[in-house]
């Protein structure tokens, strides 16, 4: 955008909220607009750390880090990675940077990611790399082979949690709800409703997808498809349930003064309001305000979602299954998660990326360990802890350039990244 002739900004907010040109220009003239959301951050940036301090990392050397506050993969040979060792901290948010094709996604992804579940599944404080290779899962084009010397820390946690850039889907009747899983939960207050139960309707009535609820002359769908004779065929709202799904007798009854057309109907935000008595959907439905998708509704169709828009319900997906159960949260357990992310800046502004970094130092606060794959700077900058892998991609990289607090990297004379980060 710096190196822009002309700038077109839409806003002011996403979805419902945006839709307007509320600037246009320079660089210059952009930046002196004070309706511009893109000329605010341009101008001063998200200023870093965040949350005003970094996290501190044990003392001592990050080659010789103390007991179990580590996870260190030891040796690691794989694809371009030769006797490679690295130590990520727990508890802490940990930032893998470098080159492209230097090995980031093989060492953190592809290698440490199955190897702690592994661990998780077997409660083995030290997992060598022999019992991986025969009773782990199997690695691309390496079965049986012996990828690292050891793994050690990683057995305590309840789960690895991976959020990748692969698609969500783009079907039709996927709808963020469903593919958050919260729909089920509400399509079960629908069916405790006294008229329901008088009536037989089982949770599986309120599914657009099922006959006898949906509407028969959409199936379900909200809209009728119009085969068009030399032209591509075009959709129009049901006429017959004006794009609510379902037929009559299932419109008729309402909880909390709302049938299940409304409730689908609803904004991310309202819901977390309206579902605020219910912690899981409480709060995943607030996870969605925090990654500023507040302005989706429930039963939004998926193929109208940006790529952007379709990432983060994905990481918010991934994000909710790191959430408590009823059982960890009435008995007061906790259980922490390695949460591990591959550029989950792809398609943001800079206002959506801080959402993001806040989310991110929440998990942190929440007692997780988070490992973010990524080339963001400003996200790099907000790391309690780096990986610089390098110097270059393919032959030319896989050797682990820097790891340690974020303030050391300017002292690395290998760095690549360092010249660009902010002092």
């Amino acid at each position: 955008m710096e190196q822009a002739d002309h700038i077109i900004d839409l806003g002011p907010g996403a979805g419902i909220h945006g839709g307007e040109i509320i600037a246009e220009g320079t660089v210059a003239q952009l930046k002196k607009n004070k309706a511009s959301l893109t000329g605010r951050y341009l101008k001063t940036g998200i200023p870093h750390p965040l949350q005003s301090h970094y996290r501190k990392i044990e003392k001592g050397s990050a080659r010789s880090p103390s007991g179990h506050s580590f996870i260190t993969l030891t040796k690691a040979t794989f694809r371009n990675l030769t006797n490679q060792t690295v130590h990520i901290p727990k508890n802490r948010l940990t930032m893998v940077c470098g080159a492209s094709g230097a090995g980031k996604s093989s060492l953190i992804r592809d290698l440490l990611a199955p190897a702690a579940t592994h661990s998780i599944k077997t409660k083995k404080a030290t997992l060598t790399g022999k019992a991986f290779a025969k009773d782990g899962p199997s690695i691309e084009g390496n079965e049986g082979q012996v990828l690292f010397e050891k793994l050690t820390g990683a057995h305590e946690f309840r789960a690895v949690i991976e959020v990748d850039q692969d698609p969500i889907g783009k079907t039709p009747r996927s709808t963020p709800a469903t593919y958050l899983g919260v729909f089920d939960i509400i399509r079960q207050f629908f069916a405790s409703l006294p008229e329901s139960k008088m009536r037989g309707y089982k949770p599986g009535r309120f599914s657009f997808n099922t006959p006898h609820g949906r509407c028969d002359t959409c199936s379900g769908a909200g809209r009728v498809k119009l085969e068009m004779s030399f032209m591509p065929d075009t959709y129009v709202t049901c006429e017959d349930c004006d794009g609510s799904r379902y037929g009559p007798e299932l419109l008729d009854l309402h909880w909390k003064g709302k049938n299940i057309a409304d409730v689908l109907s609803m904004s991310f935000e309202d819901a977390a309001e309206f579902f605020s008595f219910h912690s899981q959907l409480g709060e995943v439905m607030q996870l969605m305000v925090e990654t500023g998708l507040g302005y989706l509704t429930l039963g939004q169709s998926s193929p109208t979602l940006s790529g952007g828009e379709a990432q983060r319900l994905k990481l918010v997906t991934e994000l909710a299954k790191g959430l408590q159960s009823y059982t960890e949260r009435s008995r007061g357990i906790t259980r922490t998660n390695l949460y591990i992310l591959e550029e989950p800046t792809i398609g943001l502004h800079l206002s959506d990326c801080e959402k993001l970094i806040r989310l991110l130092h929440k998990l942190v606060d929440q007692g997780h360990t988070v490992v973010v794959i990524e080339h963001h700077l400003d996200l790099i900058q907000e790391a309690d802890y780096l990986v610089e892998l390098g110097p270059a991609g393919g032959p030319k990289g896989g050797k682990i350039l820097y790891q340690g607090p974020l303030a050391g990297i300017q002292k690395s004379k290998r760095s690549i990244t360092a010249p660009y980060l902010k002092k």
